[in-house]
């Protein structure tokens, strides 16, 4: 099964990390002990003081922690839609009212955000799942235009594939706003996903009570250990962006030289619309062993490599073929 629904990527980790990893080896009978030496390199990184970092079990701990502190009776939260699909699971999980407005962010949206008590809005950023990128100034300024109670989420997963400029705040500007939490992941250009790890950067004391409910020893030392690694080679990221970038525009010049509708990216995934009444493209594309996911009417793609590309396009011309000839039958 070809996986292009995920959005992992399709590389594995950096070489230091397999050495890194070994070397725990020994001491996997001991407590995690390396969540701090993984903050310290992401506070200098950042530049930005230590307690305003917390380490997690993947972003995902980190903004189902947000949405356990700064949600609850009578403090929504809010996100667009179309929606990353953990936003309204944590949403139920929480019994919190979930507000929505259709994507992108409109210009009344703070006025909005305050006549409804939100207390916590989840702005994915670039957006999941259209990949649409939004300077880092229009959100600080959002977030400027809202009381100290309503939380703006900024979730970066798939920040470091951005390749465009942005002369926005830095990380250690927006963790200075008092209801500012930015997270990251090393899932994504990393290739780290099945180690769980990933970060929370923000004010100090919106960080405290995250840390409060933060079950311990949530991240194991060889995420933490792998992370370190994955830090420490920062070329790797700079050439996994340029290659994410030229494969994710041969994947959109395909799939739109065959119908489809593709949104402009910033991350490693894309959003298409299928060419209209021309098949269930979900059900048909996973019958061909390509696992993709759909948002409706419309999919989300992961940007594979080159040959999962290749197979992704042989599966579209399988459709296409075998739904030209359905209707020629018909007629």
């Amino acid at each position: 099964m070809l996986r292009l629904h995920a959005n992992e990527h399709p590389q594995g980790p950096p070489a230091g990390v397999a050495e890194s990893l070994h070397a725990l080896v020994p001491e996997l009978h001991r407590y995690p002990s390396g969540e701090g030496a993984l903050q310290a390199a992401i506070a200098e990184l950042h530049d930005v003081p230590l307690n305003r970092v917390l380490v997690g079990a993947g972003s995902a701990e980190i903004i189902s922690l947000a949405w356990r502190v700064f949600t609850g009776p009578g403090r929504a939260a809010f996100f667009h839609e179309p929606e990353f699909e953990f936003y309204p699971m944590l949403s139920a999980q929480c019994g919190t009212a979930a507000l929505t407005r259709a994507w992108p962010p409109e210009e009344h949206l703070a006025e909005y955000l305050r006549q409804e008590r939100v207390g916590l809005m989840a702005l994915s950023n670039p957006h999941n799942p259209t990949g649409a990128w939004q300077p880092r100034q229009a959100i600080a300024d959002l977030a400027g235009r809202l009381p100290d109670t309503t939380v703006v989420l900024n979730d970066e997963a798939y920040y470091d594939y951005v390749d465009v400029p942005d002369a926005g705040p830095s990380l250690k500007a927006l963790s200075e706003l008092p209801n500012m939490l930015t997270t990251r992941t090393f899932s994504k250009i990393h290739g780290l996903a099945g180690l769980r790890v990933g970060y929370g950067v923000g004010n100090a004391r919106l960080i405290g009570l995250l840390r409060a409910l933060q079950t311990p020893f949530s991240v194991s030392s060889t995420a933490c250990s792998a992370a370190l690694a994955a830090l420490a080679d920062q070329t790797l990221v700079l050439d996994r962006r340029t290659r994410n970038r030229e494969q994710r525009e041969a994947m959109a010049a395909a799939l739109t030289g065959r119908g489809f509708e593709a949104e402009p990216s910033q991350a490693n995934f894309l959003y298409v619309r299928p060419p209209r009444g021309t098949a269930d493209w979900g059900a048909d594309l996973l019958d061909r062993g390509v696992r993709v996911y759909p948002v409706g009417t419309a999919l989300r793609v992961t940007v594979g490599s080159t040959a999962e590309t290749a197979v992704l396009i042989a599966a579209v011309d399988d459709i296409l073929t075998s739904t030209q000839t359905k209707s020629m039958e018909e007629i």
